[in-house]
């Protein structure tokens, strides 16, 4: 987003952002390359940055990559949808990929430890569908973004279900899961950013991906805590603009294992992440900018376990979103 201008009719702008986390343990690169059209000129802060744009999504870990076609519609600066549709394939590393019949499978920390030898190379497409919402009152800027996400996996013979750690979820093959991040911050004029994120997780599951003898999983989660950040510079129109350095660290308010069956509810997930913007075209003379400003975020990162949260780029400033989808 530029902060202060009016975008030009045609732009090609990409978004990256590299995220380490733990609990769960994570490394991933999420990245976005799009060519972005205008919609129409405004000079309201709430309209001018409109568009419609195509581009690539790629997207590495140690235990996987994927990459596919980006699609985004945004009629006015403060809402925004889009879609991915990716192919993912797994390498057989970090005891992923690991799949099962049902979704009350235990699919714990412990549990995939010791499957160790089980995961298998596997992969296949997934389609995600989100939407942005972004608004600023002084300082105090807030921030939501939703997505559904849907995997097509060629899992094991008579598996239904597979544990996806970028989103830490045992997602249904074949079927819909919700994930959502909420923020509410402070953007301060020095480069500080600070507040809190609020996020859930909610797998759909259907008759196909359960075991009718077995009580109903509850493999939902939330979690929740602060966020602070530092963005170095914001100059417009530059091929790398808006540095920003990013502390993500929440703690489980619900999860299966991670609010002490398996892991101690004290450990919370801690996630750190850098993240960049910026142009490949030249935009025109911005006018003279000294005050930081936010970058564009992609689907918070969550990561994955050396292995696979964004997005998105996503034009509000905030902490990366947990999936690095969008």
């Amino acid at each position: 987003m530029l902060q202060n201008m009016t975008p030009p009719q045609h732009r090609l702008v990409h978004r990256q952002i590299l995220v380490v986390r733990v609990n769960p343990l994570g490394l991933l690169y999420d990245g976005r390359f799009m060519y972005r059209f205008r919609l129409y000129e405004s000079e309201r802060p709430a309209l001018r940055d409109n568009f419609i744009g195509i581009g690539i999504a790629p997207g590495a870990s140690p235990a996987f990559a994927r990459g596919g076609l980006y699609v985004e519609v945004q009629p006015a600066s403060f809402i925004g949808f889009w879609s991915v549709y990716e192919y993912v394939q797994y390498f057989k590393t970090f005891n992923l990929l690991q799949s099962w019949p049902s979704a009350q499978a235990n699919f714990s920390d412990t549990a995939i430890r010791d499957l160790g030898g089980t995961n298998y190379a596997g992969g296949g497409t997934q389609w995600t569908i989100g939407m942005n919402l972004q608004g600023k009152v002084g300082v105090v800027v807030g921030r939501a973004l939703f997505r559904l996400v849907r995997p097509d996996f060629n899992l094991r013979a008579g598996d239904t279900v597979e544990y996806d750690q970028f989103y830490d979820t045992l997602m249904p093959n074949k079927g819909w899961s919700l994930f959502g991040d909420v923020d509410v911050f402070a953007q301060l004029p020095v480069g500080l950013i600070a507040g809190v994120r609020y996020t859930l997780a909610v797998p759909f599951y259907g008759p196909q991906h359960l075991d009718p003898t077995l009580p109903g999983p509850s493999n939902a989660h939330m979690r929740m805590g602060p966020a602070v950040g530092w963005q170095f510079f914001q100059r417009d129109g530059a091929a790398f603009n808006a540095p920003t350095i990013f502390l993500l660290v929440q703690w489980w308010m619900m999860h299966r294992y991670r609010t002490g069956e398996d892991t101690s509810v004290a450990l919370p997930c801690v996630a750190l992440a850098f993240t960049f913007n910026g142009d490949f075209l030249d935009v025109g003379a911005p006018k003279p900018a000294t005050t930081p400003a936010p970058a564009e975020v992609a689907p918070t990162p969550v990561p994955v376990e050396v292995a696979p949260t964004p997005d998105p780029a996503a034009p509000a400033p905030a902490p990366p979103a947990e999936s690095v989808e969008q």
